[in-house]
């Protein structure tokens, strides 16, 4: 029932509408914890969706989940690509230390500027705001798939993205898998969550009672709103696979299969891949 007036409300209103009912909604709900003078502070979701979940604890959570497959060390060197509001940053900047740095990028002034005045450690930290147009944040900036990430050429000692490939549209997400490869050092590795369609997830997309119900807009992607794809995207897992390669990069580790399409069972709901660009060849 809660399912089907979720997908009637989501047919029939404005995505802004939406988002703002459930932001409201959610900042209410979490009004008593807010007020807890002993809670960290919390980003509002009415300035910036930050997801489902408690905020500091989703951070921890995948901050343990990076650090435990990207072997990160705290003089690394990290690019937080979709920042956010500094969700990941929190638990990072209390890792790294004074030789360490973190970069994070986000196409949200709101969620950066929350980000800058709470997130606080020893490492270097930068926050860089990417003009790049956005159905949600931005009518205005470059496409996704023009954007040249703020870190030089194999600078990058390791990067992770969370809850973003499942908004970008393919030819962004070909992108900055590009990206990730440019920037990358040998041997670093890239962290991510996304929707990815293995045969098994393909035969459940179309169902009714699918928790994420998908219908195809391309030969490679899947959308939970044809109208507004990126809501929630889905990518065929061999074309992925197709820009991973083209990137430069390979798998590292088996992708960890999430319980978004309930062909997998999972504790996490989003695929997650650890990807690495190969160390140079010894001549």
């Amino acid at each position: 029932m809660r399912r089907t007036i979720s997908r009637l409300v989501h047919a029939t209103l404005p995505r802004p509408l939406v988002n703002l009912l459930w932001n409201a909604a959610s900042d209410l709900k979490d009004l008593p914890a807010r007020l807890d003078s002993g809670r960290p502070p919390q980003p509002w979701r009415l300035l910036h969706n930050v997801g489902g979940g408690d905020f500091h604890a989703v951070g921890r959570h995948y901050f343990a989940l990076f650090r435990e497959a990207s072997g990160l060390k705290p003089c690394d060197h990290v690019l937080d690509i979709g920042c956010g509001a500094g969700r990941l940053a929190l638990p990072l900047a209390a890792y790294l230390d004074g030789t360490g740095r973190y970069t994070g990028f986000d196409v949200s002034r709101r969620a950066l500027a929350w980000a800058r005045r709470h997130v606080r450690g020893a490492a270097r930290l930068d926050f860089v705001h990417a003009a790049v147009r956005s159905r949600e944040y931005a009518s205005r900036g470059e496409a996704g798939s023009a954007y040249r990430f703020p870190a030089e050429d194999a600078s990058i000692d390791h990067a992770l993205a969370i809850s973003l490939f499942s908004h970008l549209l393919p030819e962004d997400a070909a992108h900055y898998l590009a990206e990730a490869g440019r920037v990358l050092k040998p041997g670093g590795r890239l962290f991510l969550t996304a929707f990815i369609a293995d045969e098994a997830a393909r035969e459940r997309l179309g169902r009714p009672d699918t928790i994420l119900a998908m219908r195809p807009i391309s030969k490679t992607a899947f959308a939970a709103d044809p109208r507004e794809p990126e809501r929630a995207i889905a990518f065929e897992q061999s074309a992925f696979e197709d820009w991973i390669a083209d990137a430069g990069l390979r798998y590292a580790a088996p992708i960890v299969r999430g319980h978004w399409s309930q062909a997998h069972r999972s504790g996490e709901f989003q695929d997650m891949l650890v990807l690495e660009k190969p160390e140079a060849e010894q001549p």
